[in-house]
């Protein structure tokens, strides 16, 4: 199993404590839709505060993130859970229920980084779970399905860095789309060079933009090569 760790990183309210690819065969006891032979990412995630997340900040979170990521609305949530004593509270229009707590801000994460799978990761279907801790009641575990190890890593990176953004600034900028456009055409075309100026011009993109996004695919680790020092192989336990 790849596991990468963060060194508490800190982005806007949350803290990624570790990523972790491979095999977990405890979370088919838990959600059955789990696809066999195929691996998960693990994310282990810190929310702050703790507390509530009211309603209306939830909307405006999910509102912008289906501007970005228009297939999150066909989403299907916690369909194996409508029994259970979790108050989940549905919305018109809103593919993904809330239960009014920090557990809202891990769910829509794992909802972003699901939708990144099937558009970045080449998966026809994915799916995911958002685990709470007791202690720490604001830590979550979030596991979902991915094909490939150095596309998870950057969906899980960049996808807490959006919700973040949102949280704290109110707006998205626009400019994020460069930077999910960019993975797509990289992953379209694997061989192309790294070239800022040679991306610009097969993209009609201006110089900036192109370094803007070439940048953060690099930031939220899109070219990983799993070789670094922080990323190696573990048990899982």
């Amino acid at each position: 199993m790849l596991t990468r760790r963060m060194g508490l990183q800190t982005v806007g309210l949350m803290r990624i404590l570790s990523i972790a690819y491979g095999q977990f065969p405890q979370v088919f006891k838990l959600y059955s839709r789990f696809q066999p032979g195929i691996g998960h990412l693990k994310v282990i995630l810190e929310i702050t505060p703790a507390g509530g997340f009211e309603r209306a900040r939830f909307l405006t979170v999910f509102r912008q993130l289906a501007e970005f990521f228009p297939t999150i609305s066909q989403h299907s949530c916690c369909e194996e859970w409508e029994t259970a004593p979790l108050y989940l509270e549905k919305e018109d229009g809103v593919s993904i229920k809330r239960v009014g707590e920090a557990a809202d801000v891990a769910h829509l994460i794992e909802h972003v980084i699901v939708d990144m799978q099937v558009g970045l990761g080449g998966l026809h279907r994915c799916s995911g779970l958002t685990c709470g801790w007791k202690d720490p009641d604001n830590r979550f575990d979030l596991f979902v399905e991915c094909a490939n190890a150095r596309v998870g890593l950057f969906a899980s990176q960049f996808a807490v860095y959006l919700v973040s953004r949102i949280l704290t600034k109110r707006k998205l900028s626009a400019r994020n789309r460069f930077v999910l456009t960019l993975a797509a055409y990289m992953q379209a075309n694997p061989s192309v060079n790294i070239d800022v100026p040679g991306l610009a011009r097969a993209l009609g993109w201006k110089k900036r933009d192109t370094e803007m996004a070439l940048s953060r695919l690099r930031e939220f680790g899109f070219f990983e090569n799993g070789k670094d020092d922080e990323v190696r192989e573990e048990e899982d336990v």
